[in-house]
């Protein structure tokens, strides 16, 4: 494996155990508070980060809007906290065994996203840790600033 790709998992390797724990500090029933009625509720909030993994390599993959709109349908979990985690592992599992098998020049390669966006694989890859990153930090505001929990999880080495 390419130390870019090595990189990349050692950080999203953290990210997902942390967001794991600090799903550990939630109910079920937790899962439907929303901070705003406009707004995700938790759950909505981690169903979509469990498939964010899959979904945003294979977006940098060149997958098609139809593609990608029957992966989520497929992937959509239970709204159930045992069912999201597992969701979670599995599609993370794919990005790190897809991240395995790339090479220097795969990296390298511009892929164009159905809504128009050009990116190499890697930065798609990066971006993906973004969007990971993003969504945690929005789902550890909820815990402390809607639920008034203090989760005490480590976000960042």
């Amino acid at each position: 494996m390419n130390i870019y790709c090595k990189a990349i998992i050692k950080q999203m390797d953290m990210a997902v155990d942390s967001v794991i724990k600090l799903m550990d500090t939630l109910s079920d029933e937790d899962l439907t508070i929303k901070p705003n009625p406009e707004k995700w509720s938790i759950g909505e909030l981690l169903a979509h980060m469990s498939v964010i993994c899959k979904a945003d390599f294979l977006i940098g993959l060149g997958t098609s809007e139809e593609e990608l709109d029957r992966y989520y349908e497929e992937a959509e979990p239970e709204m159930n906290l045992n069912a999201i985690v597992s969701t979670l592992r599995d599609n993370y599992s794919f990005l790190r065994e897809s991240l395995v098998e790339l090479e220097e020049k795969e990296l390298l390669r511009v892929t164009t996203s159905f809504f128009g966006a050009v990116h190499s694989r890697y930065e798609w890859l990066l971006d993906t840790q973004a969007h990971f990153y993003h969504h945690r930090g929005q789902l550890h505001a909820m815990l402390v600033y809607v639920l008034n929990r203090e989760p005490n999880v480590q976000l960042f080495e």
